[in-house]
């Protein structure tokens, strides 16, 4: 199996010129912005594509049809792949499972490719975010391939329950909370001292709710996380309802800071105030229309086997979305909320308490082999028997239908 290509030049040039010239279909594991970067730097080094694989997106892309990956084996027994994706290990599984042993990370071809407006096509996507989305993927991958390291591409943090829209199909479950609060100051920012510790590298923060503009301590998490240096980038997802207060603009301005936000039309009321001030500010933003819900957001129990359960947990396309929530850290926002909320029981096996204890006290090389375990490890948790799942290729639902109170739910017993 391709793992790995030497950093020097000439081990890259010679593994480049040794693709040109094998016969085998040469395919790309991933059709979105990155894909379509990859494509034009493929076309540049003159290695021929003939087809993209993608279970979310729809062909043609850059001229050339996607095939699901469930087509593969009947179009092409034997190929090469490129991964086109920050989650390189799910890609890598997927691959392993359908046969195929010969891949190669994007980083080959991507590590000083200099991407123009050209190699996104149609996309909405800027020039700026495109680099984003690509420095992000060959980090994932570069660390992909060192496991000695622990790394994690994004975590979320919630810092608050209150949202200014309510969401029927919230797949943070935002719409069962029936009095929101704001989460703790400080036992926020002791949990982001605890989990940057024992990490080596964190690419980025994602500061969620729902809507962290509704917290007024915000500016205080974004500059506990701007010092932390393993902390690369800083993301805040907002709705486009609130404009930010004049005391949180300085720690919005610092280069490591984005905000994403979701254009929800009429019910984004502040976003064109929000854009201007944005822009009129310098600081870095990136907005899209609401798009990609699925029906992914109720509270129920399914009892599914444990190899149904494994099966949802497989096919997760949120299982990586790593979430810290109350001091404790979780596989994706689902099961955090659903623990606030208390509609799924504790599992102990299922998220890492970092407040159990002071900090002082907790053995450094032990937390790493529990980070280790839970972030690469994992094949289930029980919070995957309350959830509909949240497959890749899912049928879309409308996003943002409002209701006017919270959703009933039972809680587990205590």
């Amino acid at each position: 199996m391709t793992v790995n290509v030497a950093d020097n030049t000439s081990s890259m040039n010679a593994a480049i010129e040794s693709l040109k010239r094998e016969s085998v279909p040469k395919i790309i594991f991933g059709a979105g912005v990155i894909g379509e970067v990859l494509f034009q730097a493929c076309s540049v080094a003159g290695i021929k594509i003939d087809c993209f694989c993608d279970d979310k997106v729809k062909g043609p892309v850059c001229g050339r049809k996607v095939l699901h990956s469930s087509e593969l084996r009947g179009s092409y027994r034997d190929a090469i792949f490129f991964i086109a994706s920050a989650n390189i290990k799910d890609m890598v599984d997927r691959l392993r499972d359908l046969g195929y042993s010969r891949w190669y990370s994007c980083g080959l071809l991507l590590r000083d490719f200099k991407a123009s407006q050209k190699s996104v096509g149609s996309s909405a996507f800027t020039p700026e975010h495109v680099e984003y989305k690509v420095s992000t993927c060959v980090l994932c991958h570069d660390n992909y391939m060192n496991p000695d390291r622990l790394f994690v591409q994004s975590v979320d943090i919630i810092i608050t329950e209150k949202c200014s829209m309510k969401c029927t199909d919230c797949s943070n479950l935002m719409q069962y909370y029936e009095k929101p609060e704001n989460v703790e100051l400080d036992e926020t920012l002791k949990t982001i001292e605890a989990f940057c510790r024992d990490m080596d590298d964190i690419y980025e923060f994602r500061i969620i709710g729902g809507e962290p503009f509704m917290n007024k301590e915000l500016h205080l998490v974004v500059e506990k996380l701007v010092l932390e240096p393993k902390v690369k980038k800083i993301a805040i997802f907002t709705n486009g309802t609130i404009l930010p207060r004049e005391t949180q603009i300085p720690s919005l301005q610092n280069s490591k800071v984005t905000l994403f936000i979701t254009d929800y039309d009429e019910l984004s009321r502040k976003l064109t105030e929000l854009t201007q001030l944005l822009d009129e500010r310098g600081i870095s933003y990136f907005s899209q229309k609401a798009q990609g819900w699925t029906d992914c957001a109720s509270l129920e129990k399914h009892n599914r086997t444990l190899e149904q359960g494994v099966e949802v947990f497989k096919e997760c396309c949120a299982k990586n979305l790593a979430t810290l929530s109350e001091g404790r850290l979780y596989r994706c926002p689902f099961h955090a909320n659903g623990a606030r909320l208390k509609a799924i029981p504790d599992v102990e096996e299922d998220f890492i308490d970092f407040l159990e204890k002071p900090l002082n006290e907790i053995d450094s090389a032990e937390m790493r082999k529990r980070l280790r375990s839970f972030l690469v490890e994992k094949t289930y948790i029980e919070a995957c028997d309350y959830c509909n799942g949240r497959p890749y290729g899912a049928p879309k639902i409308i996003p943002a239908i409002q209701i006017d109170k919270p959703l009933p739910y039972r809680k587990v017993s205590s």
